[in-house]
């Protein structure tokens, strides 16, 4: 039977009992992580995992309680606890780590809305992660009213500079769900469509005056989190058969690949409408780049003790790049390098000692590289009779990456080095 937790829990009780809980497994088991100790502890009170059992504990915290009436729209209590905690209106959190006034906003609630901008809530704030305004997070879920109190109090209308490089009306059309009245309501405040929203619009005349007007519009790519893709490719992901027959007339490409090798048809799916298949065979698409459902990409998840400290080991000794993280502290994190990502997950998903093999140009430069910036290098370049040039180089956590480019000769006769 599950036990009942401490009247008033928090995170620091929760961290101390799990390495309390760590060095009693440790006793009977040497080898025991921090991972077994935290689900171990969450069984106890009753939590199928840990992530839930510090969600739990974290809810009935005073930070806890200010996200919590903030993202559920309890306007009477988070003045009442704003009230009597004025510095804790600068908190961020909610799945993405945000500010209070973006988690409202894109909740739609309107009456925490006002009550955090009449406490002098900076209006234009920016988030981490995405470099967005709170604008841009009621106009990606479509909160005209939240959009219009937000206007009011001076939010920027254009809001250039997010990390998806599409101002606010591109947040309100280009993802999921293309929201028309805020779209409508942006227009006539001045904005002017980019190419990817006037397609998501539906907005032909508009299409055909912007790559009349500068023909490099054909080709313009959208960010790396929309992987690059170019006008014809987001009006095949749109479904937007006149879009993709005007894009094609003015020029269009339709082998152009985006950053994961796509082309237009690979965009397509059962769900899209046929003419599109059609108009892209009939521009020179080959019929065999449309897949019934095409597989996308694969992200390793590998299990570390530090967040912040696998981060820096990828990037300053690996030459990878933070893309995210997620958390306060960052539990979770996203590094790539190139178009290779990995994920980083504190004490939760994956197990230790995983291996990865990764495809690179020139294996030797790399291994120069990293003989420089220190990296953990368990095997040298050599030359393997399976055709590849592998280098063995391990993270901060056992993980091993087998980086290889083509072999230069035959084997060398030396195993690779599997030992722990």
């Amino acid at each position: 039977m599950a036990e009942t937790l401490p009247s008033r829990p928090d995170i620091d009780w929760l961290k101390k009992t799990a390495k309390q809980r760590l060095a009693e497994l440790r006793r009977s088991d040497p080898s025991a992580k921090l991972h077994q100790a935290h689900l171990d502890l969450a069984r106890q009170y009753g939590f199928k995992s840990w992530r839930a059992l510090k969600a739990h504990v974290e809810s009935l915290s005073l930070h806890g309680q200010i996200i919590a009436a903030t993202v559920e729209g309890r306007a009477d209590d988070l003045a009442r606890l704003l009230a009597a905690h004025p510095a804790r209106i600068g908190i961020t959190g909610g799945k993405w780590n945000r500010p209070l006034l973006h988690l409202a906003a894109e909740g739609g609630h309107l009456d925490c809305v006002g009550l955090l901008l009449g406490l002098g809530f900076d209006v234009k704030l920016r988030d981490r992660l995405d470099r967005a305004s709170a604008l841009h997070w009621a106009a990606q879920a479509g909160h005209l009213a939240v959009v219009e109190r937000l206007l009011d109090a001076g939010a920027d209308v254009e809001g250039e500079g997010d990390e998806h490089e599409l101002g606010v009306i591109g947040w309100a059309t280009c993802f999921q769900q293309v929201r028309h009245d805020v779209a409508e309501f942006l227009i006539a405040r001045g904005v002017e469509p980019d190419i990817f929203a006037a397609i998501a619009l539906g907005q032909v005349a508009r299409v055909r005056s912007l790559v009349e007007g500068d023909p490099r519009m054909i080709s313009r790519q959208m960010s790396r989190y929309e992987h690059h893709r170019t006008p014809l490719h987001f009006a095949v992901v749109k479904n937007r058969p006149e879009m993709v027959a005007l894009l094609l007339e003015l020029g269009a490409d339709p082998a152009a690949k985006d950053s994961r090798g796509c082309t237009p048809l690979n965009d397509a799916s059962p769900k899209t409408d046929k003419r599109i298949a059609d108009r892209l065979i009939a521009a020179g698409a080959d019929p065999a780049e449309q897949s019934p459902n095409r597989f996308e990409s694969a992200v390793p998840i590998l299990n570390v003790k530090n967040v912040p400290s696998s981060i820096a080991y990828y990037v300053e000794k690996l030459g990878f790049q933070k893309e995210w993280d997620w958390g306060t502290p960052p539990g979770f994190a996203c590094v790539h390098r190139d178009d290779v990502r990995i994920f980083l997950c504190q004490d939760g998903q994956g197990a230790p000692g995983m291996w990865i093999s990764i495809f690179v140009h020139d294996v030797d430069a790399l291994h120069e590289d990293y003989k420089r910036k220190g990296a953990i290098i368990r095997q040298a370049p050599t030359d393997f009779p399976w055709g590849v040039r592998e280098m063995n180089v391990e993270d901060l956590d056992g993980h091993r990456l087998r980086l290889g480019s083509d072999a230069t000769g035959p084997g060398d006769g030396v195993p690779l080095n599997e030992a722990p």
